[in-house]
């Protein structure tokens, strides 16, 4: 049975983030990356932390400040770039 809805975004996410062979990266609130995670490891490890990310990357052995941001990309440039052109994109709508 196919999911539907929220479920089936998410699941088309991670496929992907698989494809583009993408890892999430930490980014603390000045933008300057803490860490990176495995797409697996994160994937599990925030879906067990209810999308907490400073719980989440406590799970994973890392201490990062309230407002870090979890990011996905190829690198920290794309995984930043992305999230900036983003916010733009947000802030026009």
């Amino acid at each position: 049975m196919k999911r539907k809805g929220p479920a089936r975004r998410r699941d088309e996410q991670r496929w992907e983030r698989e494809r583009h062979d993408e890892h999430a990266f930490l980014f603390g609130p000045d933008e300057r990356c803490l860490g990176k995670v495995e797409r697996d490891e994160w994937d599990f490890t925030i879906s067990m932390a209810g999308g907490n990310v400073v719980e989440a990357a406590k799970q994973v052995g890392l201490e990062v400040p309230r407002g870090t941001r979890a990011l996905w990309g190829r690198s920290q440039d794309a995984a930043l770039g992305a999230y900036r052109g983003w916010m733009k994109r947000r802030a026009r709508k």
